[in-house]
């Protein structure tokens, strides 16, 4: 027993040099952990809201439920966002007019067309033509983009 007392009074200083050392690597272990503790924590809290009575399995339960109830209702607005397409086709979705001088003499640009088309360029081309003593108006029918009468270049310039 002697002999050991006395060889841990001659190591004495690297017996505690290498304790320090060691105290020192187990402080920085546990701040890294530390650290590591606290994002997890703050991770933990934003998932749970900060409502401590909540664990984890519940959380992604109930979290998986919403989205399943999220992606049914997503399909549904796109099933009626589909329909609501397929209604609004046949709608007038192109509005164009042209003004213009029909006659040399006559200023201001009095007389017009109007085209109004749905999306396969369906619809009607509206013509009023003014004249000093008189008022002209017709109508031309559009199916795909081409009419059956014969058009002017100012009804052309509308397709």
């Amino acid at each position: 027993m002697e002999n050991l007392n006395l060889l841990a009074g001659q190591y004495a200083f690297i017996i505690s040099a290498v304790l320090f050392i060691i105290v020192f690597i187990l402080l920085a272990l546990l701040f890294t952990t530390r650290k590591k503790l606290n994002v997890l924590q703050e991770k933990y809290d934003y998932f749970t809201k900060g409502s401590g009575d909540i664990n984890i399995d519940q959380l992604l339960t109930q979290t998986l439920q919403e989205l399943d109830a999220t992606r049914e209702a997503l399909q549904q607005l796109q099933q009626k966002h589909e329909r609501l397409r397929e209604q609004v086709k046949g709608c007038i979705q192109k509005v164009k007019i042209e003004r213009y001088d029909a006659f040399d003499a006559m200023g201001g640009e009095m007389s017009y067309s109007i085209l109004l088309a749905d999306e396969k360029n369906d619809g009607v081309i509206l013509t009023s033509i003014y004249g000093r003593e008189d008022n002209r108006c017709y109508a031309k029918d559009v199916k795909g983009g081409k009419s059956s009468y014969v058009l002017a270049e100012e009804e052309k310039k509308l397709l």
